[in-house]
Parts: C-alpha cells; structure tokens; sequence
C-alpha cells in the first residue's frame, strides 16, 4: 500500500470510528468496526482501544515503523441514524462493494444527516412528560401540567446547550423549573398532584441510554468505559434530584404547602 494510500485509509477509519462514539454507538461495536474497516482497506497490524471519550489505534505504516493515532471525542450524543449509515458503509466495504473515494463520500454523508430540530424535540419533550405522568398513575389533569413542565425542561435544556453549559447544571436547572412550576400549580388547584406532574416531567431528563450502554460495555468486558458511563448516568441522576430538592426547598421557604 502506499504512503498517501495508508494515510487516506487510517484516516477514514478514525472519522469512521470517531462518527460512530460521538453518536452513540457501542465501545465494543466501534471496535469492532474500525477492525473491519482496516482490514477491508488492507491496513496491516492495525490495532485500536476505544473509550467513551477517546479513540487510540496503532497501525504499521509499509516500509516503516508503527504509526500511532489518537482521537478525542469529548462529547456523546445520540443520532442512530448515522450510526447505522456508518456501519452498513463497513458492511459494504468489507463486502468489496466500494472503494476507497466512495467510502470517503459516504462517510461525509453519514455525518452530515440531520439532527431532530428544536421543535421536534421540544414537541417530544411535552408529548413524552404527559404520557410518563399517566403511565405512573397521574390523572388526566395532571397531564396538562406535566406537558407544560415538559417545555420548560425542553426550552431550558436548548437555551443552555446553545451558550455551552455543562449538563449538569442545565439538569439542575431543568428540574428546578419543572418542580417549582408543578408546585406552583398544585398550590392553585389541588386537585392537580405534583408528585405524578413532576415525575413524568423528570423521565426526559433521565439517563436511561448511559446507563444501558454502561451496562452493555460491562457485560462486554469493556470495564473502564462501562464504569465511566455508570458514573455519568450517576451524576446526572444526582443532577435532576438536586434540582427537584431545590425546588421543594424554595417552595417551602414560600410556604406553600407540599
């Protein structure tokens, strides 16, 4: 393989690897892929240890010494979307079914699909408080209160990812708004329950794809990426609780009974 060859080849499989973490996808599945990539490609000895935030890969580069590569992906997020466009372009160019320019191309398109918009998100957010609210035993007028809590997690969540602030406080801040806008509600109509309100609300916020993929990475043998992602689902848990307990702190200063 030549040089500018080589380059182009362990390049597309670090962007293919590095799309595939920062979207979601699985320690062990990113591994695996970059693997295949490489050999697919003809890239000898190719080596790589995938982390939650970070991607390290050694591969022998023809006529010299190995080649060490690092890439850091500071931010996780989810579009599956992409992740399953970057692994049928593996399961293709394993196949033959491309080569190197093609692979390139759709690589770029992979990245490129668009993310949910503002509003759709914000749509879920109310349509996902409402349903939670009532699946954990809140009536039907609790479901309007929880849908408004909703948008005001979704609107916090948006103004705080735009000006770049770190999750934990946007889910401080989120639950805070939503716990105190449930109690003020109650404390007008009793009849509407905060608990069923608030706690619909919070399941947006919830953790729930970190702590499976810690799970995952665990039961995989993959311990230190496993243990990482445990732990920032145990501290965003403990986020949206400091921002509810702050909530009910507030209200009780107000003396508004809850």
């Amino acid at each position: 393989m030549a040089e500018g060859t080589f380059d182009r080849a362990v390049e597309l499989v670090m962007d293919a690897g590095q799309t595939l973490l920062e979207n979601g996808g699985e320690v062990f599945r990113v591994q695996q892929t970059m693997e295949i990539m490489a050999a697919s490609l003809g890239v000898q000895d190719f080596h790589v240890y995938v982390l939650t935030n970070g991607i390290f890969a050694s591969a022998h580069r023809p006529g010299q010494d190995a080649s060490s590569l690092l890439r850091h992906v500071p931010t996780v997020s989810t579009h599956l979307g992409r992740v399953e466009a970057v692994n049928e372009l593996s399961r293709e160019l394993a196949a033959g079914k491309l080569d190197m320019a093609q692979a390139e191309q759709r690589l770029q398109a992979a990245r490129a699909l668009p993310r949910v918009g503002p509003r759709v998100e914000t749509l879920a957010c109310i349509a996902g408080s409402a349903g939670f609210t009532y699946l954990f035993g809140g009536t039907l007028a609790d479901m309007p209160v929880a849908a408004v809590a909703g948008l005001l997690e979704s609107l916090v969540c948006q103004y705080f990812g735009r000006h770049g602030i770190n999750r934990m406080f946007t889910d401080i801040a989120a639950a805070f708004c939503c716990t105190v806008w449930a109690i003020a509600v109650q404390a007008v109509v009793p009849a509407v329950s905060a608990n069923a309100a608030i706690i619909g609300a919070l399941m947006v916020l919830t953790p729930g794809v970190a702590l499976t993929m810690g799970v995952r990475d665990i039961l995989n043998g993959d311990y230190l990426s496993g243990s990482i992602r445990l732990l920032d689902a145990l501290f965003i848990a403990g986020s949206i609780a400091g921002g509810v307990v702050l909530g009910w702190i507030l209200a009780r200063g107000l003396g508004v009974a809850v």
